[in-house]
């Protein structure tokens, strides 16, 4: 999609190509670089940021810091910010017009703030009873076969629970993954109802879709990002230089997997549900 305003209504497209909107996401990436740098520069330096504090504490302390959360955040951040980016144009795409429209008084209000945990509550709900159930039915099963449960074990059955639950649920996730492209466009009377409506028999498509995006590029940012790691640790690297050769290439190509995947999404939500050509009046 140009950046420029095309006067036009809301319009849905008939049918969505898995090869077309993954090469058409690839294309718009690199046609987009420059845009993609503007916008992936302050959450990648804070990604950096964070983890180089987190070897700090962890070396020079001994505390240890999870960065999992400041992390999620500051790649949510950036998936809503490129969302605007390929489905409204460099005009909308800035973090001040994401604030202004997702998150200012009068758009965000208390109403919407406990809408939103309670999706948040639902969802954590519906994903982390049968994790605990599973979690629990391997340790019962490998406690069984004399195995022992110290923590490491335990943080393994932990990872491959979630992992399973997360795989089995992901038909469901990728559905309800559009509703957060209204969100990032600012859509405040769209419903979870609405996506799943007019997401009804595209399930797997839609799955095919992600999966097909997703796991190329998360296959080779994690061989990336296990090179720079074997290269620290042969070097015997300080960790401040290891915690910087590690994490920027591995911060960039994240985000670069995120926007990859995002305008993926994008298309869908625009086969799917439509979007606004005209310029917003504001």
């Amino acid at each position: 999609m140009s950046d420029s305003d095309e006067v036009s209504e809301i319009e849905v497209d008939s049918e969505i190509s898995i090869s077309g909107a993954i090469s058409g996401s690839y294309q718009f990436f690199m046609s987009h670089f420059n845009h993609f740098v503007r916008l992936a520069w302050v959450p990648l330096a804070i990604w950096v940021l964070v983890e180089l504090g987190c070897d700090y504490a962890l070396n020079v302390h001994g505390i240890v810091y999870d960065s999992m959360v400041p992390r999620a955040i500051v790649s949510a951040a950036f998936a809503l910010v490129w969302y605007r980016q390929f489905l409204m144009g460099e005009k909308y795409a800035t973090y001040d017009q994401l604030f202004d429209n997702v998150v200012s008084p009068g758009v965000f209000n208390l109403y919407s703030l406990l809408r939103s945990i309670a999706r948040i509550v639902i969802t954590t709900i519906i994903l982390f009873v049968p994790t605990l159930m599973l979690s629990i039915s391997f340790m019962f099963y490998q406690y069984s076969q004399g195995v022992l449960m110290d923590e490491a074990a335990i943080q393994d059955v932990a990872f491959k629970s979630t992992t399973l639950v997360v795989l089995l649920f992901s038909p469901i996730l990728v559905r309800l993954s559009l509703y957060t492209v209204g969100v990032a466009l600012g859509r405040q009377t769209m419903s979870i109802r609405d996506i799943w409506r007019k997401t009804s028999g595209s399930t797997w498509i839609l799955w095919l879709l992600i999966l097909r995006a997703f796991l190329p590029i998360t296959l080779y940012t994690y061989f990336i990002t296990w090179a720079f790691e074997t290269i620290s640790n042969k070097l015997a690297m300080d960790y401040i230089w290891s915690s910087l050769f590690v994490n920027i290439p591995t911060a960039f190509l994240t985000l670069m997997m995120l926007a990859i995947v995002v305008a993926v999404n994008g298309e869908a939500f625009k086969v799917m549900v439509g979007i606004r050509k005209a310029p917003r009046d504001e």
